[in-house]
């Protein structure tokens, strides 16, 4: 499993409004910020200093070393674009994947759909409940996932629900 840690951004700002979540979705998103440097960790900074002003957030920002928890799973965070009660927002878990230019597209991608399936085990969410930003309010995002990059969406959700499967037992020869 992805280590998680937490930089959660501060009760109360604009980012972190502090509503309550009840989780029924996740919604997959890329940062849409290549720069150098623009890990995980680089994201929870910045929602706890200059991002906390701002009606933006994320549940989780992941790279291919951890997962940042930066709003609590129980929490709302502002993601979804799709209004002030709309169900993205109110009823979603965001996953931001990196795509910093240092960093491993792959291995974050690969650590989002680990992320993913456990928090769908975690809250029962079914996989017809996996979602791109794109389905609430119609952004190219995540675009790279979009563009194929590093797995389409198919192959994306076809990588969750293998993690989601349980492992079958053997069953031992009967003896005769």
């Amino acid at each position: 499993m992805v280590k998680i840690i937490k930089m959660l951004a501060p009760k109360g700002s604009r980012c972190r409004p502090g509503y309550t979540l009840k989780p029924e979705y996740i919604t997959i998103h890329n940062t849409g910020n290549s720069s150098k440097g623009a890990d995980a960790d680089n994201h929870g900074a910045y929602l706890q200093n200059s991002g906390q002003y701002k009606t933006v957030s994320w549940h989780y920002a992941v790279d291919e070393k951890q997962a940042v928890l930066c709003i609590p799973e129980n929490e709302v965070a502002w993601h979804a674009g799709d209004g002030g009660n709309g169900t993205g927002n109110r009823k979603s878990l965001a996953i931001e994947i990196c795509e910093n230019s240092d960093g491993n597209l792959k291995g974050a991608t690969d650590n989002a759909i680990e992320l993913t399936a456990y928090l769908m085990k975690k809250y029962n969410i079914p996989l017809k409940n996996l979602k791109q930003h794109y389905d609430w309010n119609g952004k190219n995002c995540p675009h790279l996932i979009r563009k194929g990059k590093p797995y389409d969406w198919k192959t994306f959700v076809a990588k969750v629900a293998e993690l989601l499967e349980e492992p079958k037992k053997e069953e031992k020869p009967k003896a005769s």
